[in-house]
């Protein structure tokens, strides 16, 4: 197991050097100023949606705004955001705080852009559903353009498939390992038996 940690290690540093920071927060004030401060300019009408379509009755199978915030959120809140302030204070002080209120404040519009693009590109699948997301819009939207009809379906393709992958570790690796970890010192009982009856 060394080796597979030491290539997460490789790749972590990689991937979360200053240069992937820096290039998100430049790609959040891109977005931020197209489309003219959208975060602040119109923060009546979310709270408008979100609240008011709670209360407008839904077809059978559909989702209110307010339940697809609550679903959101939770999605988004977990042992990274935890654990990660508890790091960033550590290792930052008190200022990592602030800096973090910043680069969420252009980094919401990453994943605003990121909405938009999934609801533009979205399509009806055989059973009537509403099918979406980056996979759609790196295909049918990049693979528009002149030149990068295959490059847009490329993508498209190592998208999924980096999500499949990512949906073992960011799913569940770190809470097995806590988990695994707890129960190895509390109980003596072997990591590979507790991953097994949690696999079951």
């Amino acid at each position: 197991m060394d080796w597979f940690a030491s290539i997460i290690s490789s790749l972590n540093n990689i991937l979360w050097s200053y240069i992937l920071i820096g290039l998100l927060i430049c790609v959040g004030l891109w977005f931020t100023f197209c489309t003219r401060f959208v975060q602040i300019t119109n923060v009546r009408e979310m709270f408008r949606c979100v609240l008011e379509g709670s209360r407008t009755p839904r077809p059978e199978g559909h989702i209110s705004p307010f339940q697809a915030f609550c679903i959101s959120t939770a999605s988004r809140v977990g042992v990274g955001n935890i654990a990660g302030i508890a790091i960033a204070v550590v290792t930052g002080g008190p200022g990592a705080i602030f800096w973090m209120w910043v680069v969420a404040f252009f980094g919401m519009m990453t994943n605003y852009s990121e909405n938009v693009l999934g609801i533009y590109y979205r399509r009806r699948n055989s059973k009537g559903e509403w099918s979406g997301g980056a996979m759609y819009y790196l295909k049918d939207g990049l693979g528009s353009y002149k030149g990068c009809k295959q490059i847009g379906a490329v993508l498209a393709v190592l998208f999924s498939a980096f999500c499949l992958l990512a949906s073992f570790g960011i799913g569940n690796m770190s809470q097995v390992n806590s988990i695994a970890a707890n129960m190895t010192s509390a109980f003596s009982i072997p990591a590979t038996v507790t991953g097994i009856v949690l696999v079951i």
